[in-house]
């Protein structure tokens, strides 16, 4: 009986071993899953962003507005879908996951991957697909290698729209990184830096220097730490810029200038400076607590 018995407790004993050892890896599978699909939802999010970011742009300058912008063929070499609806829904669905950004009103056209154009006339934004002009029949030398129209290598034809030879290893004339990366290498996707308590994102910095807060922003303000949640900007061992990362309120001492053509900070040592991939100036604050923006600042917004 008391070898039966402590077989028996073995095999229990084991059973439940082995029964851990299996939720252990259904859990840790679990986990590693969620951790991709999060990553697919953000990417959808930021490939939503960038589009929004246009028309945000559009709608906050004078009537007479125009740029083409670029969106991206793939991303990390996956293709995706971009669409607006009823000039209303900016969606993107990137492997399965759909991330939607409604469009403020007065907003017409639909947007695609490639290059955009993207205009305002009498305060209505127009988004359309951008057509480049036919080069090769202009007489012109428009990718200034000294060849023209047909003489060029990159012309096949009269009506062809692009001089530039893809595949010469020179990235030339009208030639991007969308348009043929073997000449003008890979694209890089615009990055974000983010500002997050444990639930969303509070506040965004994008890589062209604009903000975008959760809450409010207050300027001639001197900040007042409470021992929360809480991104500060010290000079001289006082706060003069602050990020409450729990209702997304910004408070600088000094004012925001926003939109500046250039960004001329002082030496590391004196101002907080962020820049980006290409190591250009995007955003910095003195030690004064003035804020300067490539971009805009939007607050009470959902970053």
């Amino acid at each position: 009986m008391p070898k039966s018995q402590s077989a028996v407790e073995f095999i229990v004993l084991a059973s439940f071993m082995l029964l851990v050892i299996l939720g252990f890896f259904a859990v840790t599978s679990s986990r590693v899953l969620e951790a991709k699909d999060e990553g697919d939802r953000k990417t959808a999010e930021d490939i939503a962003e960038l589009a929004y970011r246009e028309v945000e742009i559009a709608k906050s300058v004078n009537d007479g507005y125009i740029r083409v912008f670029s969106i991206p063929q793939t991303v990390n070499g996956v293709n995706y879908t971009i669409n607006i609806t009823d000039n209303r829904e900016l969606s993107v669905n990137y492997l399965g996951n759909e991330y939607v950004r409604f469009l403020p009103s007065d907003v017409i056209g639909n947007i695609s991957k490639g290059f955009n154009q993207i205009s305002k006339i009498k305060g209505i934004i127009y988004i359309s697909l951008f057509e480049p002009p036919q080069e090769c029949g202009d007489l012109l030398d428009n990718d200034l290698d000294g060849k023209i129209d047909l003489e060029d290598a990159g012309c096949a034809n009269e009506k062809d729209k692009d001089e530039t030879n893809c595949g010469d290893s020179i990235c030339e004339g009208g030639e991007t990184c969308v348009l043929c990366n073997s000449d003008c290498g890979v694209c890089p996707f615009p990055s974000f830096i983010y500002f997050r308590n444990t639930g969303s994102n509070v506040a965004k910095l994008d890589a062209y220097g604009n903000v975008v807060l959760k809450g409010s922003f207050q300027h001639n303000f001197n900040p007042n730490p409470g021992g929360n949640d809480e991104f500060i900007v010290y000079s001289g061992g006082e706060p003069v810029a602050m990020i409450n990362l729990n209702n997304g309120k910004m408070f600088i001492k000094g004012y925001i200038y926003q939109n500046q053509v250039n960004l001329s900070p002082s030496p590391p040592d004196t101002d907080f400076i962020v820049k980006n991939s290409n190591e250009a100036t995007i955003a910095y604050i003195d030690n004064s607590g003035n804020l300067y923006l490539k971009g805009r600042l939007t607050q009470n917004s959902n970053p």
